[in-house]
């Protein structure tokens, strides 16, 4: 396969996309209108459609919805907003949950994938628990959260570890499965 067109300015999630997929990936790194919406699928299926508009060959994005329990799913794709806070976003995401009892969260990955005919929306997540920092590996919320059946972070395990049990390693794992089927 050729190189895979990438839309993300985000070189970690590009080394665990070829890790997981095993081809090469061209980064292009876009800056694309993204809509405003709780809804994942409905977030990366634009935001997918607006990257093809502009590269013109077959290109994926993804996106993260971080849905805490307590609050009813929210902040969801809005992650990226308390990310924007800097280095201390999960710190304060910890201060703001000091209050709740039930600090679980699902976290989902979706990936849009523009073939040149068709949008595929594919999508991977966990469910795990908020925790204090915990680990040092890692990027983002990686040592903040426990999956569930398991005692460390994502943030402790390890590249090796985080890429067989991360939200985006299970999307990526499906869209690898979606990529085979078209070659076939």
């Amino acid at each position: 396969m050729k190189k895979l067109c990438f839309v993300t300015s985000n070189k970690d999630k590009v080394d665990e996309a070829q890790k997981i997929l095993g081809v090469p990936i061209e980064i292009v790194n876009l800056d694309i209108n993204e809509i405003q919406s709780l809804d994942l699928k409905k977030v990366v299926k634009h935001k997918v459609e607006q990257a093809y508009k502009k590269v013109k060959k077959p290109v994926f994005v993804d996106d993260v919805s971080f849905e805490v329990t307590a609050w009813n799913g929210f902040p969801g794709p809005f992650i990226k907003f308390l990310r924007q806070a800097g280095d201390n976003s999960f710190e304060l995401l910890l201060r703001m949950l000091s209050t709740e009892k039930d600090k679980t969260v699902r976290v989902i990955a979706g990936i849009g994938y523009h073939d040149g005919k068709k949008v595929h929306y594919i999508e991977g997540s966990f469910t795990g628990k908020i925790v204090p920092k915990q680990g040092n590996k890692g990027w983002g919320f990686d040592p903040y959260v426990i999956p569930h059946g398991f005692r460390k972070t994502l943030g402790e395990m390890g590249e090796g570890f985080k890429n067989r049990v991360s939200h985006r390693a299970r999307a990526l794992r499906k869209f690898k499965r979606l990529l085979d089927s078209q070659k076939a």
